[in-house]
Formats: structure tokens, sequence, C-alpha cells
């Protein structure tokens, strides 16, 4: 199956459904018996997954971090996901198999000790993980899944390679030190007549846009999937009937991922797009998944445009040529 086949099942028609490929690390208790832990990846972010590689020391790399190796002429670092997950595992690496990513336009390796299979399955099935455990900022579960009596843990990797690259992360984006976005008195008063809804399953993610808008001026409310961000909002228009005033009193705009626990992204638009108070308001996905694609169908299910992930810098730019376009 090419990247392109295995991307554009996340978007489907805006189905609502994703495949995940399952892996397992094994768990070495204090006893010395063995454990297996249940984990997932959606199929669209993965390239291949391949046999442990030779690696090649790189200086001054992060702790989990083996070593970088070659790949069709790209050269790749291999992450020991159970180090990082602080999972002790066997060291017979010659047992183990490397999951190779391709999203946020980086390719990265994960050791892992097995591949399972492919579940195919609807949002709806994925629970969040406010259900098992509080959702934190230093959580890396955005999601849970149950299979034949197993709970597999989908885990957040855009905070793994942060954490691992922190050069490359969206937190050293500053909106207040972005010549491109105008933050004066005049714009800022704007924005504060705004507000956005930021839509994540990753409490990470969310609290990078949540902060980078209200430094921008804009008062933000959350929601962690879309469910919740669906009801949230459908709760605003009836309260908008009741008290008779326009949505713009709750709400101006949505920034909205794509991969959600309940609801994904894409489903969400095209719900929206069929209530009246919807229809026109400014909708941006934002997603490490954005190929021309799923950009093609993010904008024909009525998304206004999309930003893939970490271009975390043209939000504010983007929000305000749609939310201020009339100002």
């Amino acid at each position: 199956m090419s990247t392109e086949q295995k991307t554009a099942i996340l978007t489907e028609s805006g189905t609502n459904e994703l495949e995940i490929i399952e892996f397992r690390l094994e768990k070495t208790q204090p006893d010395g018996t063995k454990k297996l832990c249940f984990y997932g990846i959606n199929v669209a972010k993965v390239r291949e997954v391949i046999r442990v590689p030779s690696t090649t020391d790189y200086p001054n790399a992060q702790p989990n971090v083996l070593g970088v190796f070659s790949l069709r002429g790209k050269l790749i670092p291999l992450v020991d996901l159970a180090g990082w997950l602080g999972v002790p595992t066997h060291n017979a690496v010659d047992t183990k198999v490397v999951i190779v990513t391709d999203f946020n336009r980086m390719s990265n390796g994960f050791l892992v000790d097995s591949v399972s299979r492919i579940h195919r399955i609807s949002w709806e099935e994925v629970e969040s993980p406010s259900s098992f455990l509080e959702a934190s900022d230093q959580d890396c579960v955005v999601a849970v899944v149950r299979q034949d009596s197993n709970l597999i843990m989908i885990l957040d990797f855009e905070k793994i390679i942060a954490d691992i690259n922190p050069e490359l992360s969206m937190e050293k984006y500053d909106v207040t030190k972005d010549k491109r976005v105008v933050i004066d008195d005049a714009m800022v008063a704007k924005r504060e007549a705004k507000t956005i809804m930021v839509v994540d399953d990753s409490a990470f993610i969310r609290r990078l846009i949540e902060n980078t808008l209200r430094s921008a001026g804009y008062n933000v409310i959350t929601a962690k999937d879309g469910q919740e961000a669906l009801d949230s909002l459908t709760e605003f228009v009836r309260l908008c009937s009741e008290e008779n005033v326009p949505i713009s009193e709750f709400v101006d705009g949505v920034v909205s991922d794509v991969e959600m626990p309940k609801m994904d992204g894409m489903y969400l638009v095209k719900q929206l797009r069929e209530i009246e108070e919807f229809k026109i308001m400014p909708i941006v996905m934002f997603s490490s998944l954005m190929s021309d694609d799923n950009r093609k169908k993010a904008l024909d299910l009525g998304a206004n445009d999309t930003i893939t992930k970490p271009e975390i810098g043209r939000m504010v730019g983007l929000m305000d040529s749609f939310v201020l376009k009339d100002e």
C-alpha cells in the first residue's frame, strides 16, 4: 500500500474512520516476569516497518536516540521508544523491529519489540484517555482503543519528537517576536473582540495553539476531540436562539486537528457545515497529516484552509485573514 493510499484512508469522504497499526513492548517486571504493553499509531503516519538497521552514533544526541541510519538516501534518527516511555524491556535488538514514521515533514525510526496487526475502526470507538486518567501537558497518550480485551494506547508522537528534538519543536515559536504578525494596540483590540475554538486531542499541541492565539490577543476556548467540540458548538446555537443573539457572541472561528477520538476533524467540519450558524464560519485544519490529498478533502468538506504541523507561525496571520477580514 502506498503512502498516498494509506493517508487517504484517514479522510475518506469524511467517514470518521481510521486504521491503526498495533505494536507491542515487552515490559520486564521487577520480579523478572514479562508483560505485554499494547500501543498504536495511525497507519497514515507510518512509512514502513523494517528490521533493525545498523546505526551511526550522533554527537550530543538525546539519551533515547540510539543513532542515525540511512534509508533510501535519507538520514533518519532511531529512537528507543521503550526508553522514552520508561518501559524496561529486553536488550535483544536483533528480535526487535523499527517503525519508520513520516509526518510533520520529518522521518523518524522508533524501535519496538514487535508489530502485531492493523485494525480498521471508527473514531467513535476511540476513547479519550481522560476516561482513564487525568489528561495533562505531560501525557503521551492521546487516545485508547479496546481490542480483544486489551487496551491499545495511541501515543502522542508529535510530543515525543518535540521532546527528542527541541530545536524542531513548535514550543520555540513566539508570536510576539514574529515580525510577520502585527501586534499593536489596534490589532490586539480587534482580536480581543474575537473568540477562537481550538480542537485537538493532544494537551501539548492544544496548549501551544492556545498560547499562540492568546499572545496575539484572541480569546480561546478549547475542546479535546471533535465530539466535545460539536457538543459545545451546538449548545452555543441553542443559547443563540434562546437569547436571540448571533453565534459570534460565543465563537468566531475554529482551529481543528484531524486525528481525534470519538470524532475526527474532517467529520467535524462536515457536521458543522450542515448547521446554518456554521455554514460560513472560518474553519482551519491544523494537522501533521496534511498531504495534498488531505488538504483537498478538507477544502472539499468545507474547511477554509489548512496548516501542516509544525507551521504554527502561520496560525495568527491565517486566522486574521478570515476572522478580521470585515474589520
